[in-house]
């Protein structure tokens, strides 16, 4: 009871804030969707295809350490999927989603996943690290984002220490811990795999910074791509957190006071988050409920034949 009011009481909290700002800033927001070059919907629409769809190429390869071979449709349609429910539902539930098919399909372990997930988190948080030091280097940005930018290169590097460890160590350690750690230095142990995962998802934030860089050009307030690049690290981050559905709110406050710091301009980001989430709903709406039908023949997979722990699927 105490852990739902402390739950309630915070996300109260949040909406407050958000609306907070978004009343404080209303009239520049406005103004700047009012001048919005709409036409630039379709062509940030279309480029969503590609960057969600290089995400789902990952946990092909990924999966792949496990003799489980997706077909197209089923690498890039779990993407879309989990994409569109992401969107619409808390908690990062197209994970559930990923998760249940791949257990009723290819009976892969929850240990299994539980590794994939982790090395495609542990990727995603080094390459926004590597991405907001790119943009940083290279931009004239205000010193008062060098903790921002320390912090993020720190947490980065921490996580690349740890890949390096763990293929250059031999692990010495409880046989619980000992055993995961040992799996994941299996799944990492393999070049070719390594590789091919890190370049999709290298891919992926690359196609994320042009995303925002059109957003920005849409709203009137172009920006240089390697201003681009350094705040795409700081919010593919961000966006492995979620808060609510989407992070709804959330990205437009964050992004929003981003912009406010650096261009004082906070309607900017406000409106250029807005601009790629509604450009993003279309492909993942479309294409995330169209894959979900063909693959589970519904909008969610049944788990009436998956036992939720079990090694083995049970018939």
């Amino acid at each position: 009871m105490r852990k739902t009011v402390i739950k309630i009481l915070g996300y109260t909290t949040l909406a407050l804030i958000i609306c907070a700002l978004f009343y404080h800033h209303q009239t520049d927001i406005l103004a700047v969707f009012a001048h919005v070059k709409w036409s630039y919907v379709g062509v940030l629409s279309v480029i969503h295809i590609p960057m969600i769809a290089l995400g789902g190429l990952s946990f092909k390869f990924l999966c792949s350490h496990y003799q489980i071979y997706l077909r197209w449709t089923e690498w890039a349609g779990l993407s879309f999927i989990a994409n569109f429910l992401n969107q619409l539902l808390p908690y990062r539930l197209g994970m559930g989603f990923r998760y249940i098919y791949m257990r009723q399909h290819f009976q892969m372990s929850n240990a299994q996943f539980i590794y994939v997930m982790l090395v495609y988190f542990i990727f995603t948080i080094i390459f926004c690290a590597f991405f907001a030091l790119i943009g940083w280097l290279f931009s004239d940005l205000p010193s008062s984002f060098n903790l921002l930018f320390y912090i993020t290169c720190a947490i980065g590097l921490g996580f690349a220490g740890f890949i390096i460890w763990l293929k250059l160590s031999s692990i010495k350690t409880s046989q619980s811990i000992g055993e995961s750690l040992k799996a994941l230095q299996d799944l990492l142990s393999d070049p070719k795999i390594f590789l091919y995962s890190a370049l999709s998802l290298i891919g992926v934030n690359i196609l994320t910074a042009i995303l925002f860089y059109i957003c920005l050009m849409a709203i009137h307030a172009p920006l240089p791509i390697t201003h681009c690049l350094f705040l795409v690290g700081i919010l593919t981050a961000a966006m492995l957190f979620p808060l609510t559905p989407g992070n709804i709110g959330v990205l437009e406050a964050l992004f929003g006071t981003l912009t406010q710091m650096i261009y004082h301009d906070f309607s900017m980001g406000f409106a250029a988050i807005a601009l790629y989430r509604v450009s993003q709903w279309i492909p993942s709406i479309i294409l995330g409920s169209s894959f979900s039908f063909l693959l589970a023949g519904s909008i969610l997979p049944s788990i009436k034949n998956t036992k939720i722990g079990a090694s083995k699927i049970v018939n």
